[in-house]
């Protein structure tokens, strides 16, 4: 299904489609006609019949379909793009989300479980696996073959498990639910492995209502009095955890749980709506949280970047003041020779030879000073380029050709 960038609630996505064709809207928000009908169907919103538009243009009498109530545990947005809050950027993207206005409900809860006996009628559990739903068909499937093998070999390993017994009735329940699921427009699951369906061994079952999934686990209970016959329950959440659950049914003298099947199913239904609430309520709360996290994050790396650029700073200014002194000592050196060398030709030479060995000397000599010599090296214009690319400051830079001009001038 094509996806809108968009997003509509179930009432704005209504009026669209009452107030101009289909094809019309389709074109403004970006997606065919195909894939806004089937939007439409997956909301439960009616959609204009064919020739609607053109009664309604010759001005003919028109019907409009008024909107059906949201399915319990069912969206009320159509559309949108999902949002991706992870990556280093997250914090710019959770500023940039707006927080959702706070969740408003057309009906009261108590209404809802109303209209949800309603849609839910009479659920009853039958004696066979007549009809079986597909998923419970394959466990039968594994059953038979099971059957199979135990009547060639004999061994209680491979006999039947659905037959007879807590078993049998635990997964008659499970059919029930699973049928009545289903025509509500629901989607059971469930394993279905060989091997994984032993007796007695914790299945998690589950329904998904709307954009909800209800887990639910049907476990014997073992009676406290001896005797007494082995009870089932069903509960809420996962099988491990069915100790804890708050909501459960079970068999008790009056009706044993086959025989709450419907109110079952309300309960069902009534929590995926319950579920899809809290959750608006809670993905509130969570993008508020996170766009105060985002704020301090961004804060953070801003203070972070700043105490490196100090660092950085003052590590680039250390070296500067370090390749200054190290220049300033090898000036020192090379006049340090210059001076000897000045010192030891003002000497007169005792002959001819020694002259012309002492200008040979001295010229070696001062070679070798003008090479320490950061003003005749090239070192001290070097730093003093690499101190302009690093946007030494106007008044510095006022300082240094000061400073030139009086080397100059000496």
């Amino acid at each position: 299904m094509a996806i809108m960038d968009r997003e509509f609630t179930r009432s704005e996505f209504y009026d669209l489609v009452w107030t101009r064709p289909v094809k019309s809207v389709a074109a403004d928000i970006g997606i065919s006609d195909v894939a806004l009908v089937k939007h439409c169907k997956k909301a439960n919103i009616p959609v204009p019949g064919r020739g609607y538009w053109a009664r309604k243009q010759a001005g003919k009498s028109t019907v409009q379909i008024p909107l059906p109530p949201r399915f319990a545990g069912a969206s009320d947005r159509i559309g949108g793009a999902k949002e991706q809050y992870y990556g280093s950027d997250w914090p710019k993207k959770f500023l940039e989300t707006p927080v959702p206005p706070v969740p408003i409900f057309d009906e009261e809860l108590q209404v809802v479980e109303q209209r949800i006996r309603k849609i839910v009628g009479k659920v009853t559990c039958s004696r066979k696996f007549e009809p079986a739903h597909p998923l419970v068909s394959k466990l039968l499937v594994h059953d038979e073959e099971r059957r199979q093998a135990f009547a060639k070999w004999g061994s209680h390993y491979n006999a039947p498990r659905y037959d007879s017994g807590p078993e049998r009735r635990r997964l008659l329940i499970t059919n029930g639910l699973f049928l009545a699921a289903r025509r509500l427009g629901c989607r059971p699951s469930m394993g279905t492995s060989k091997y994984g369906q032993d007796p007695g061994s914790e299945r998690d079952l589950c329904i998904q209502i709307g954009v909800s999934w209800v887990y639910f686990s049907i476990e014997p209970v073992k009676s406290k009095k001896e005797g007494q016959k082995e009870r089932l329950r069903l509960a809420f959440g996962r099988a491990r955890d069915r100790t804890t659950a708050t909501k459960f049914w079970e068999d008790n003298e009056a009706e044993q749980l086959q025989d709450q099947m419907s109110e079952i199913m309300v309960g069902m239904l009534t929590f995926a709506e319950t579920a899809y609430r809290d959750r608006l309520v809670k993905q509130r709360d969570w993008i508020i949280e996170r766009k105060i996290a985002a704020e301090d994050e961004i804060r953070r790396r801003q203070e972070d970047a700043e105490r490196k650029a100090r660092e950085s700073e003052a590590k680039l200014a250390k070296e500067r003041v370090d390749l200054l002194l190290s220049q300033a000592e090898s000036l020192e050196r090379a006049n340090r020779i210059r001076i000897y060398v000045d010192g030891v030709l003002s000497r007169a030479p005792a002959s001819e030879t020694e002259k012309t060995y002492l200008d040979n000397w001295a010229v070696w000599a001062l070679e070798q000073a003008d090479q320490i010599d950061p003003l005749k090296n090239g070192e001290f214009h070097r730093s003093v380029s690499s101190i302009g690319n690093a946007r030494v400051s106007h008044d510095a830079s006022c300082q240094v050709s000061a400073w030139r001009s009086q080397a100059e001038e000496g």
